[in-house]
């Protein structure tokens, strides 16, 4: 079973042989974050080649706590692995990403079914963040109501989702879809506050954003699509 690094709190147990063995793998896990942490950004494109000897060069880590947390981000469903060919980032397809929309909607309407605990404070106004900190806000939405219902499943999967999504919802923030996920999110974040109060309201802004998300969700890949052969057309003319 995946445990999230809150599973302690969220069982209210102590589980003082996993703090041990986080102390000891404090190397793996500071390659893990810093992998993370690049796969986030836009320098690598879907479907790319991920070389641990790169990787252990640009991050200046050794190879063997890199191929640790490429094991480890496969595991989890964030990159793709091969035999004999090696790990990749996860490409986007549009029916994967339809089904993860889905499944992050029933994870989320259950999650919010099961919360105990109010979400973290969200102060300033949508129509003031950055496309990045839009797309920022709602994952970190989806993340307080996973966390809020005190389930390691729960939060792996939106953990999973969030990730997967990321580079899709950047896309959307900065493009001409922009204003109806503003709208859309701007309604969730005033809704948050009645999360543990009343359900009823959080769930509606919830389904109406992500239903904003599901439907730019084709308009967002042909974009993304144009654009990176746009880029391969120009390299290729100049090369």
């Amino acid at each position: 079973m995946w445990f999230c690094k809150n599973a302690a709190q969220c069982r209210r147990t102590e589980m003082p042989s996993l703090a041990i063995e986080a102390k000891k793998n404090a190397k793996a896990d500071a390659a893990y974050d810093a992998v993370l942490q690049l796969l986030y950004s836009k320098s690598h494109m879907p479907g790319q080649h991920l070389s641990d000897k790169e990787l252990a060069s640009d991050l200046n880590i050794g190879r063997t706590p890199i191929r640790e947390a490429l094991i480890r981000l496969a595991a989890e469903g964030k990159i793709v692995s091969f035999p004999q060919r090696g790990y990749f980032t996860r490409p986007l397809v549009e029916w994967v990403l339809l089904d993860s929309y889905v499944v992050a909607r029933e994870t989320l309407t259950f999650a919010l079914t099961r919360t105990r605990t109010h979400p973290l404070d969200r102060t300033a106004p949508s129509g003031e963040l950055s496309p990045t900190e839009l797309a920022l806000r709602a994952e970190e939405i989806f993340t307080d109501i996973a966390l809020g219902a005190c389930n390691c499943e729960i939060c792996h999967i939106i953990d999973k989702f969030c990730f997967c999504s990321h580079a899709l919802r950047m896309e959307i923030t900065a493009s001409e879809l922009s204003p109806a996920f503003r709208t859309s999110l701007a309604r969730l974040t005033d809704a948050m506050p009645q999360l543990g109060k009343t359900t009823s309201a959080v769930a509606s802004a919830l389904t109406n954003h992500l239903d904003v998300e599901q439907r730019a969700v084709s308009r967002a890949l042909q974009n993304m699509s144009r654009r990176q052969l746009a880029n391969f057309t120009f390299t290729k003319k100049y090369w």
